[in-house]
């Protein structure tokens, strides 16, 4: 890895770094463009403001957004990085489409080069950006390796576009950055050439901002009558919503109020036909009155369905660090998981497993769970001070690997 000099920039305005008088300007971008990816903007939004709560800040941000950006995302950063904007990283622009030509074709960047020379970039992270001829560090993150794993939810071009890119992001990272250590044996058996450039960083979600506006308020904004149990997973074929709706089916035998919400896009690009076949599932086994879709919604209400539900669940395939998890951890809530490795990893204390493919298993744990759980409406479980030390960790982290890249 090439060194770099950092820059005097003792005399920047951005906030939280004016007293730091070398600073080593990292750039972002919202990951590969994908401005839709909710996931993904909260794991940068998560990663930008654990370096803001770093004491000795070495890192000044350097976020890169596309003209056409949602104003709302410009806001949600303004105070995390400065901030520029060019339709290069507008996602199916033309001078995208032409940077990504040139980039998986002839392996070359022209125009991410300009990028850092006009804003003396000194490294890009977590930007889908590599090539042999980039001008700068180059660091990168792998998600994981689901097509790998769940090679059926892909066309055959798109698993050969995705193995392809992703080799190439690690044949030209300098540091390439995976969230769990599960993700990290995918990436020794993907690309055991380029194992030496692995680091795990296991990401922490902030959850303490949003105004609590009580149980109240949330059950009457979306109907909610009761108790009820929280899937707030995107509605992708690999979520496995299937295996939930079937346990509630088998669980009204039991306990016929018993109640789940869910929330989260409602398309899968891949499978435009799960919505419509959970849908219909619903329907036909009379679920209407028991499972409720409600959808995006802002995310300060899933955060606040969270804090009231009976017990958060996720009954996913595959993950490689599952950002529901993460946010009931920073909440100290209860979780209900599939018994999948990065869960098993992942997994706080108050932890019920279940085999994804198996419903009764899982009714059993919901009536058990709908019988005896405690009011929720009395429980205030966030641990602030276990939050703070996971964000000063995680920041703290991510930092050591710039200062190492730099030295290298």
């Amino acid at each position: 890895m090439p060194k770099i000099a950092l820059r005097d920039v003792s005399k920047t305005t951005i906030h939280g770094l004016k007293n730091i008088k070398y600073m080593i300007r990292v750039g972002f971008t919202i990951i590969d463009g994908k401005v839709n990816w909710m996931g993904g903007i909260n794991y940068l939004k998560n990663l930008l403001y654990a370096i803001s709560q770093l004491e000795e800040k070495k890192i000044q941000p350097v976020l890169f957004l596309g003209n056409n950006i949602d104003n709302k995302i410009i806001q949600d950063f303004k105070d995390l990085a400065e901030i520029h904007q060019d339709s290069l990283f507008d996602r199916k622009s033309s001078k995208w489409i032409v940077y990504t030509f040139l980039r998986d074709v002839f392996k070359r960047n022209p125009a991410v080069n300009q990028i850092v020379e006009k804003y003396n970039i000194d490294a890009f992270s977590h930007s889908f950006i590599y090539g042999p001829d980039i001008n700068c560090i180059k660091i990168n993150w792998i998600p994981d390796f689901q097509h790998v794993h769940l090679p059926k939810l892909y066309s055959k071009l798109h698993l050969l576009v995705r193995d392809y890119r992703l080799r190439s992001l690690a044949r030209y990272s300098d540091i390439v950055i995976l969230s769990s250590y599960d993700a990290l044996n995918d990436y020794k058996k993907f690309t055991p050439e380029y194992t030496d450039r692995a680091r795990v960083i296991h990401f922490v979600s902030q959850t303490t901002s949003f105004e609590d506006k009580g149980a109240g308020y949330i059950k009457e904004k979306y109907k909610i009558k009761g108790r009820y149990f929280f899937l707030p997973n995107q509605f992708w074929a690999h979520k496995n919503h299937k295996v939930v709706f079937e346990a509630i089916k088998l669980a009204i035998e039991t306990v016929p109020d018993i109640t789940l919400i869910c929330s989260g896009h409602l398309n899968d690009d891949r499978n435009v036909k799960h919505i419509i076949e959970l849908k219909t599932f619903i329907e036909k086994n009379k679920l209407q009155g028991n499972i409720v879709l409600l959808g995006l919604i802002p995310f300060g209400d899933v955060l606040l369905l969270m804090k009231y539900s009976i017990s958060i669940i996720n009954p996913s395939y595959f993950e490689g660090w599952s950002s529901t998890v993460e946010e009931s951890k920073s909440m100290g809530r209860n979780l209900i998981l599939s018994d999948i490795p990065v869960h098993r990893e992942q997994a706080p204390h108050q932890v019920v497993f279940f085999h994804p493919d198996k419903p009764v298993e899982l009714a059993d744990i919901l009536i058990e769970k709908w019988e005896h759980e405690e009011n929720i409406e009395q429980r205030s479980n966030i641990k602030e001070d276990d939050l703070t030390k996971r964000t000063i960790d995680f920041g703290g982290r991510f930092q050591s690997i710039i200062l190492e890249s730099t030295e290298a």
